[in-house]
């Protein structure tokens, strides 16, 4: 994947992000915070002021499909090398903003009960492509592979630990008085911890590729 093409992808995203974010400024200045503020959906009715954010949140739900399926593409077509590293552009960290989406969470649950928002938490764990961007087209030898398998292991021991954390906590009572509130805790956690473990998997393998 070229730079010219990732930078592109991300500059659309920006732009996505940007016109969210213009869009909840004038529904609070304008439109009494419609859309933004937390709200009754069932008995919800469009108004003509509400043109902006919801072209701004179609905007941004086409950009996500067209960024996966776009990934997706480029994956297939890609003739395979296992002499080498995939050849990414560290600029593919930028995805991990994504994970500021899973804020959205709080929002949905106080308006509409949602709460699988939370998950966009998991985007986090792509600011670890930065790293894969590094070792691009690094040979993979006996001691690269060594080291893949060193900084897995590494992740997933900080994963299972404060996965173990989270559950030893709620298996002691925390927050056992709100069911809800228990499940929020929970995805939330899972959803973060996967993403520190995407994350460390890719920083790890980075540190003793640099180290050796």
């Amino acid at each position: 994947m070229n730079k010219r093409k990732v930078k592109h992808l991300i500059y659309m995203g920006i732009v996505c992000l940007l016109l969210l974010v213009l869009s909840s400024i004038y529904a609070v200045l304008y439109n009494h915070g419609r859309l933004v503020e937390p709200m009754d959906f069932s008995t919800y009715t469009f108004h003509i002021k509400d043109t902006p954010m919801v072209l701004s949140g179609i905007l941004l739900i086409i950009y996500i499909i067209y960024m996966t399926i776009f990934i997706i593409k480029y994956n297939m077509r890609k003739p395979v090398d296992t002499t080498h590293t995939k050849k990414l552009s560290p600029y593919l960290g930028f995805l991990g903003f994504f994970g500021f989406f899973g804020f959205a969470g709080f929002w949905t649950y106080n308006s509409a009960g949602i709460i699988y928002p939370f998950i966009f938490f998991i985007f986090f764990g792509f600011f670890g492509f930065y790293y894969d961007g590094k070792l691009s087209n690094t040979l993979r030898d006996e001691l690269f592979e060594q080291n893949v398998k060193t900084a897995s292991i590494k992740a997933y021991k900080t994963g299972f630990a404060l996965l173990f954390i989270v559950i030893w906590g709620i298996g002691m009572g925390m927050l056992s008085k709100n069911l809800e509130w228990c499940a929020i805790f929970m995805l939330i956690s899972i959803s973060l911890i996967y993403a520190l473990v995407l994350f460390l998997d890719k920083y790890y393998l980075y540190r003793l590729e640099k180290e050796d």
